[in-house]
């Protein structure tokens, strides 16, 4: 494996159990046997570090949902698949690497909301038109304004009502995504999951 891939995603690991504060690349360095300039030959600073392990988290997320909208379920389903991914994967993100984020790197944290925005834009918005066209789901919903009532900060809710230190996967998954995606649902479909 690449050097340069195995520090980010050693980092991000780290970041992401302990934010990005705590973590210096003196720490880094010293983890890896390297230098610090050999460090700060393959990274400018440690925000040019943590937004690549920013887009690593993404990408590797990104790389599951794509296999998953290749599937043939229908698009109501994949946002579910997709979501019990996401919910995973922010079970195992402590909550202070987001709050360092806003602290302290900004344009990293821009980066972060780009790929939330672009999985509204380029996934899930799709998914509930496909689903519309479908007679899923009501014709008079507003994907838009269903989407960031219930989605946008799904990560920011579920470490604020702190569910995972007192429920399952399967039950945020239940009340964070399926009752709701449930509410839009045609009388048709009402028993579609």
């Amino acid at each position: 494996m690449d050097k340069k891939v195995e520090i980010i995603e050693k980092a991000l690991d780290h970041f992401l159990k302990k934010g990005s504060k705590i973590i210096t690349m003196d720490d880094i360095a010293n983890e890896f046997g390297l230098s610090k300039k050999t460090l700060y030959s393959m990274f400018e600073n440690k925000e040019t570090l943590l937004n690549e392990a920013v887009n690593l988290l993404w990408n590797n997320f990104l790389n599951e949902v794509e296999t998953i909208k290749s599937s043939n379920e229908n698009p109501l389903i994949k946002i579910i698949q997709i979501y019990t991914v996401a919910i995973q994967r922010i079970s195992n993100i402590n909550p202070i690497f987001l709050i360092s984020l806003k602290k302290y790197h900004y344009e990293v944290l821009c980066e972060y909301e780009q790929h939330k925005l672009f999985m509204f834009e380029k996934v899930v918005k799709p998914l509930l038109e496909d689903a519309k066209k479908q007679k899923l789901i009501r014709e008079d919903i507003n994907i838009e304004l269903f989407y960031y009532i219930n989605f946008e900060d799904i990560d920011e809710k579920l470490w604020k009502y702190k569910v995972f230190e007192k429920h399952s996967i399967q039950e945020a998954l239940d009340y964070f995504i399926i009752l709701k995606l449930r509410g839009i649902l045609t009388k048709e479909n009402f028993d579609l999951f």
